[in-house]
């Protein structure tokens, strides 16, 4: 797994976490269904956002706000390019 340099470019970082998720999901998941996959994830992310809120990290609106963005991303074909 390359370094991350966290003190560069956030976009950089961000396509970076990206793409090792990406692999990840490709070569260690790949013998789950992919719907079996979207719904682990979403609990999983539900339980991240969740702690990060409880950690202060995230406000609820914050919170709120990247889920109505996963959602319009998630339902607009021209968003997920």
């Amino acid at each position: 797994m390359p370094e991350i340099d966290e003190s560069g470019d956030d976009d950089a970082v961000v396509i970076a976490c990206i793409q090792e998720l990406e692999e990840f999901v490709t070569r260690k998941l790949r013998r789950y269904p992919i719907d079996v996959v979207a719904v682990a994830a979403s609990s999983f992310l539900a339980g991240l956002l969740g702690a990060l809120f409880d950690e202060r990290q995230f406000t609820a609106d914050e919170v709120r706000e990247l889920l109505r963005e996963i959602k319009a991303d998630a339902l607009d074909p021209q968003r997920r390019t």
